[in-house]
């Protein structure tokens, strides 16, 4: 009896324990259903996250594939032109082909063609321009951290050297006449960064094209006394259509460019290199003499070029006025020649008068037989010696040409580099923006081109969602130059 009563005891132990197997086993499979489920949804919005990243940073940066070919082969200069060839204003096309791009990569439709399925669906809503630098921002900066970048892997350091020993010797004499010199560089002012972009004060482009016309010149007043007045361009533009007169549009990126000493002299030997010249024209520029526009900013071809010869001829006078009093032979020829002309007037005082006139004649004519030389294409040295005086006492006084170049001194040229390292940086910048934007609007389909709508940095933001029910924003910025 007791045995029986110990079996039966026994059996609904077991049947009890059963039942603990079977709760524990439905509650394992729950949670392991949970967290499977959970790994699987993670996984999946880890896989969306990374792709919407990975895709618009590809996308981003593709943008900048699409630099305006025209600027890249002028000028050596990677910039985005917003308005893609067009009228527009604000970077609405920009935004257009960053979500395309966007999309095009996150389209799977050739899986499916091999039985594959897309198992993000993601798509792009929405793309915003949050920021951007464009290229006239902070005085230019831009275009000068390009330029410099340019030249620093093509030009030679030697040449520099030279041309900061000529300009060094204009300014110990004072060869310029109190030319004036600007800062090299000027701090800018901040922009005031912002989430978002404010188009309203972004102005529209305008009449495409440029504005050129004839100079009405009845003379060329010094150019026609040292070179031949008919072969001289007479092209005009309206200045007001340019960078440097018109209001600009301004961005709101601010970018920290890291600096150095050089920079000066590789900015203005990348403008010396890309801009025509007197002497050395650039086929298909609207401006001939585009050096001569970085150095005096005239509206004219004709203005600009007698600007320069302007100024080379007081940098000759008073170089050559140097040589003339530091050459005792010669100044002995003027003292016995004027002191005889008094004798014979019977006017021993007019003798000191008479010398300056003769000293400034022979100056005066010694400088317009450098310019001839200089304006022909040949050399003259910036500070004579008495052997390399080129002109005679008669032939300043009663005319006659016997002009000769020099195998060692300044070219053309080499003067107008001594302009170029002369001038303000903020200046030179304008000015080569200008020119720019004249070369480029004269292509095929440039016509609206503006630097201030081309960028060469930006931040945007990408919004997507996905047919699992997912959405998401992403911030991203790209630069040209990091």
């Amino acid at each position: 009896m007791s045995t029986i009563c110990s079996t039966r005891f026994q059996n609904k132990r077991t049947r009890f324990n059963e039942g603990y197997v079977t709760v524990f086993f439905t509650i394992s499979i729950a949670l392991i259903m949970s967290l499977f489920i959970g790994m699987f949804y993670s996984v999946r919005e880890n896989a969306i996250r990374m792709r919407t990243v990975a895709v618009a940073d590809t996308a981003m940066t593709s943008i900048f594939a699409e630099y305006n070919k025209q600027l890249w082969e002028q000028y050596g200069l990677v910039f985005v032109d917003a308005s893609y060839m067009t009228d527009s204003t604000g970077m609405k096309l920009t935004e257009d082909h960053l979500k395309a791009i966007i999309n095009k990569n996150f389209d799977e439709c050739r899986l499916e063609l091999i039985g594959g399925k897309d198992l993000l669906k993601l798509n792009c809503t929405e793309t915003e321009a949050m920021a951007v630098c464009l290229a006239t921002d902070q005085n230019n900066k831009a275009i000068k951290h390009q330029a410099v970048n340019l030249m620093k892997y093509h030009y030679k350091i030697a040449y520099i050297d030279r041309a900061k020993e000529w300009a060094g010797v204009v300014k110990e004499h004072n060869l310029s006449g109190g030319a004036h010199y600007d800062e090299a560089f000027r701090a800018a002012d901040k922009l005031n960064s912002k989430y978002g972009i404010d188009y309203s004060g972004w102005l529209p482009s305008i009449t495409g094209g440029n504005d050129i016309s004839e100079d009405n010149i009845s003379g060329f007043g010094i150019l026609s006394l040292i070179t031949d007045s008919g072969k001289i361009s007479t092209t005009k533009i309206n200045k007001d259509n340019y960078v440097s007169k018109r209001q600009l549009n301004k961005g709101n990126l601010e970018r920290n460019y890291d600096e150095e000493i050089t920079d000066y002299f590789f900015l203005r030997e990348y403008m010396m290199h890309k801009c025509g010249n007197y002497l050395r024209n650039k086929p298909d520029s609207v401006l001939t003499y585009q050096t001569e526009y970085l150095v005096t900013g005239k509206g004219s071809d004709s203005d600009n070029l007698a600007g320069v010869a302007g100024r080379i001829m007081v940098l000759r006078e008073a170089a050559n006025m140097i040589t003339l009093t530091s050459d005792s032979g010669k100044m002995e020829m003027i003292d016995g020649i004027c002191a005889a002309i008094a004798a014979v007037l019977t006017v021993p005082e007019v003798a000191d008068i008479l010398k300056a006139i003769v000293i400034a004649c022979w100056v005066n004519y010694e400088s317009l037989t450098d310019m001839k030389v200089i304006f022909a294409g040949g050399r003259i040295p910036l500070i004579k010696t008495g052997d390399q005086w080129i002109t005679d006492l008669n032939s300043a006084l009663y005319g006659g040409n016997n002009a000769d170049s020099s195998d060692d001194g300044l070219s053309y040229e080499d003067y107008l580099r001594i302009f170029v390292y002369m001038t303000g940086e903020e200046k030179l910048l304008m000015r080569l923006s200008d020119i720019i934007e004249m070369d480029v609007r004269s292509t095929p389909g440039n016509e609206y081109f503006r630097l201030d709508n081309c960028f060469d940095a930006w931040e945007a933001q990408i919004y997507v969602t996905s047919k699992h029910g997912y959405d998401f924003t992403a911030v991203r910025r790209r630069y040209v130059y990091n």
